[in-house]
């Protein structure tokens, strides 16, 4: 029988066909063929044996959280508690522009007192590298219409930090999900987690998957790659003259044209510079 992934728990995947969820294990030769089936795969299995025996091939993949089968990823950040970070937030596009999903933005908690000027700043920075921008109240329910909208026949990956109020999102889409939600610790300046693993949940035509939150992302990457893959920049990078320009210093560099003329915001390429002091290079540039 042929389905679909939608949870695993210590070692046990909940597998969705035809209404009905099966738990199954997998097959040791998957081990042996260094395949591993996460949530999202379409997999067959034996209904006999309760063993799933094909994982078929997949459209997508992440690493962090581990998933398959995405069509896009909705980054949440909090306007405060915790305290919205430009870095983090473009850090998060990078990774998306890496494994070539589209990616959106939604910002909650708007129902607390936050500065206007933030909010029009975020819409401006983001604007400005071709991010769309939700703003939403899990509480009073402003903006949430809009935000439903981004679901309905996608198979869609909820990612943020903890506590910035992911499953709350999640409930208020649909009460019926009843997610179990974190806190936010002042003491400790960050959320706690309570989603524990990632789940597939059925929403208009698709599915929205909710993840662990998490407060770092390392993207691993070499300077060149990063030049090629942050937000924006991967539609410039192959106007630069040089090939391997990491939009610094170099001439007749395309995203530093677009910055001088106002397009691109100058904190989004200050963030970019900050990421860049942090990776090294793929190889050496210049000889001696």
């Amino acid at each position: 029988m042929k389905g679909l992934i939608v949870a695993l728990s210590c070692g046990v995947y909940s597998v969705a066909s035809e209404g009905v969820i099966y738990n199954l294990t997998a097959r040791g030769v998957f081990r042996n063929q260094g395949i591993k089936p996460v949530v999202g795969d379409e997999v067959d299995f034996n209904e006999e044996t309760m063993v799933i025996e094909v994982v078929y091939p997949r459209s997508s993949f992440l690493k962090r959280p581990p998933i398959a089968n995405i069509s896009q990823i909705i980054l949440v950040f909090s306007l405060k508690e915790p305290e919205f970070s430009y870095l983090l937030a473009l850090k998060y596009l990078t990774y998306a522009n890496m494994n070539n999903i589209k990616a959106k933005l939604v910002l909650t908690k708007i129902d607390k007192d936050v500065d206007e000027k933030l909010v029009n700043d975020i819409k401006e920075v983001f604007s400005s590298v071709g991010t769309e921008t939700y703003f939403v109240s899990n509480k009073t329910k402003e903006g949430l219409e809009e935000v439903k909208a981004l679901f309905a026949n996608e198979v869609s990956c909820v990612m943020g930090q903890t506590g910035v109020g992911k499953s709350s999102l999640i409930n208020a889409i649909d009460a019926n999900y009843e997610r179990e939600i974190g806190e936010y610790s002042r003491a400790l300046g960050r959320g706690k987690h309570r989603t524990k693993e990632v789940i597939l949940l059925p929403y208009q035509g698709g599915y929205i998957a909710d993840t662990p939150g998490f407060s770092s992302l390392d993207l691993n990457l070499f300077k060149e790659d990063l030049a090629a893959f942050f937000p924006s920049f991967n539609h410039l990078y192959n106007k630069c003259y040089f090939t391997d320009c990491l939009h610094i210093s170099e001439n007749r560099c395309a995203v530093k044209e677009a910055i001088n003329e106002g397009k691109i915001s100058p904190k989004a390429y200050e963030c970019y510079q900050k990421l860049l002091d942090e990776a090294i290079f793929k190889k050496e540039r210049y000889s001696k």
